[in-house]
């Protein structure tokens, strides 16, 4: 076998791995404009780039028909190919945004890791709709001395906030009448600028339905924020746009966002 049929023998193979692995990650951990939000781009090419160095390149490099310990060397070339892919696929899968947390005008993007005190519990807490993270509603405690100490250890002590702490998460179910009231419609974003009217519109033609049919709530994840789409009648998500969705006035009486805005 000659070395240009074995280059094109590995980059098949690879390509099938890569392909297989990017599409559980877009299909399952990164679903929507969660990969977009984030910041995995980066690991995953990183990822393609080990894949196929080691694999094709380097295969193709120490291939000599003939030569001794060549069936080995191919080998600790495809562990390599494997174990690299196995690692990164596997913090990927750490990372993944795991809960969807509501807090008070928004919605937060919130990995295991991210969580204190994850346990088992509260992997099942929430409500997960089909492969999208698990619906949280966080809130602020009621008692003036807890929103105090709340305060203190927030942001003097720098602690975690309420959409990280499950002693202050409740059902997504309970708390659909705040999410409405923090959501704004649709519509307001394709009248922002062209960039969001075109891909709020292409949603919009994807889903069958009017504009009308829908409110959104800002959803921030670790590298950007995007939108979370809600069906006005019943206040669930029904999808997400990787747009921004602060607008830099006022609309229906709520306050605008900083487009700028930090995490």
């Amino acid at each position: 076998m000659s070395r240009a049929r074995l280059f094109q023998i590995r980059l098949a193979l690879s390509s099938a791995l890569l392909l297989m692995v990017f599409s559980i990650i877009r299909a399952f951990w990164y679903p929507g404009a969660y990969y977009a939000i984030s910041g995995v781009s980066k690991q995953v090419w990183v990822l393609v780039a080990v894949v196929f160095v080691v694999g094709p390149v380097l295969s193709t490099f120490v291939y000599r028909p003939g030569k001794k310990g060549l069936a080995m060397d191919l080998r600790i070339l495809a562990g390599i190919e494997l174990a690299a892919l196995t690692v990164v696929a596997a913090l990927l899968y750490l990372r993944q945004p795991y809960f969807t947390v509501f807090a008070i005008d928004r919605f937060e993007a919130v990995s295991r890791q991210g969580v204190v005190d994850f346990d088992a519990a509260t992997a099942k807490f929430g409500t997960r709709p089909g492969h999208q993270p698990r619906l949280i509603f966080a809130s602020l405690p009621e008692d003036p001395d807890r929103m105090q100490a709340l305060i203190d250890e927030t942001v003097l002590m720098g602690m975690a906030d309420i959409d990280r702490r499950p002693e202050f998460w409740a059902p997504y179910a309970s708390g659909i009448a705040a999410v409405k009231q923090a959501a704004r419609p649709l519509a307001d974003l394709m009248g922002a600028d062209e960039e969001r009217a075109k891909a709020v519109g292409a949603w919009l033609t994807s889903s069958g339905r009017s504009a009308g049919a829908f409110l959104y709530v800002p959803l921030r994840g670790k590298a950007a924020d995007a939108v979370i789409v809600l069906d006005a009648a019943i206040g669930f998500p029904v999808g997400t746009i990787a747009v921004d969705p602060w607008l830099s006035t006022p609309q229906d009486g709520q306050p605008a966002r900083d487009i700028e805005q930090t995490h």
